[in-house]
């Protein structure tokens, strides 16, 4: 009877513990169950209209990437130099003597080839030199651009007239107009410069004295102004 009691008291809590263990598992799985049933359904495929707009952008950029392929130069080729190798570069004699250095170069404008480089010669870093233009074909470039020898002397370079270099001409639209040529441009009058009018006092007019006549008869006779003209002819004595 004992044992029956014990073993019907042990039994008890573990029964109640299993059961509530249940009871919370139970809604925590409900809750979970609805989660999946509420959460939104997303679209796994793609916008067709998006993806044929992007197949256009990249059709579109392949086209005109190959169509500027044709118009531009791509690679520098091994016979060619760059400007800023030239600019700079020194030019020796044939005696090896530095001459001086390339400071600008004369392109022809009709034809686009190289006319002539500009070198310093002379000076003391840079200040006081002359400048000589030496034709394009009279310098020999070696070594890619870092070596540039001429049949000019130094002593011929420093007794070389200077070269005269010309404005450039200016834009269509940034055209001055002479104000002389022009009468919109020519500045207004001077008011103040204006003549004055006349002065009536100064016309010059004389005030008409009465003319007095004898007649024949021996009567006086006054004659007045036009503006009110009377005659007064005085009785014979």
């Amino acid at each position: 009877m004992r044992k029956l009691l014990l073993t019907t008291t042990l039994a008890l809590p573990l029964t109640f513990g299993a059961a509530l263990a249940q009871d919370t598992a139970a809604p925590a799985a409900d809750s979970a169950a609805g989660t999946m049933e509420t959460a939104p359904m997303t679209d796994a495929a793609a916008d067709p209209m998006a993806t044929d707009a992007a197949v256009e952008g990249e059709a579109d950029d392949a086209a005109a990437a190959a169509a500027a392929a044709e118009k531009v130069e791509v690679e520098q080729a091994a016979n060619e130099w760059r400007v800023d190798w030239i600019t700079g570069a020194s030019v020796t004699a044939p005696d090896g003597t530095d001459i001086g250095s390339i400071t600008d170069l004369i392109v022809d404008g009709d034809t686009g080839m190289m006319k002539a480089a500009i070198i310093g010669v002379g000076g003391f870093l840079g200040i006081g030199e002359k400048q000589i233009a030496l034709p394009w074909t009279d310098l020999m470039i070696n070594s890619d651009a870092q070596e540039i020898t001429s049949d000019l002397t130094r002593e011929e370079a420093e007794a070389a007239p200077e070269y005269v270099y010309r404005d450039q001409a200016a834009a269509a639209g940034d055209m001055v107009s002479d104000p002389a040529a022009d009468p919109a441009m020519a500045p207004a009058a001077d008011p103040m410069a204006t003549e004055p009018a006349a002065d009536p006092m100064a016309t010059g007019t004389t005030d008409t004295m009465p003319a007095e006549t004898m007649p024949a008869d021996g009567a006086a006779t006054e004659t007045m102004p036009a503006d009110g003209t009377t005659t007064e002819t005085a009785p014979a004595n």
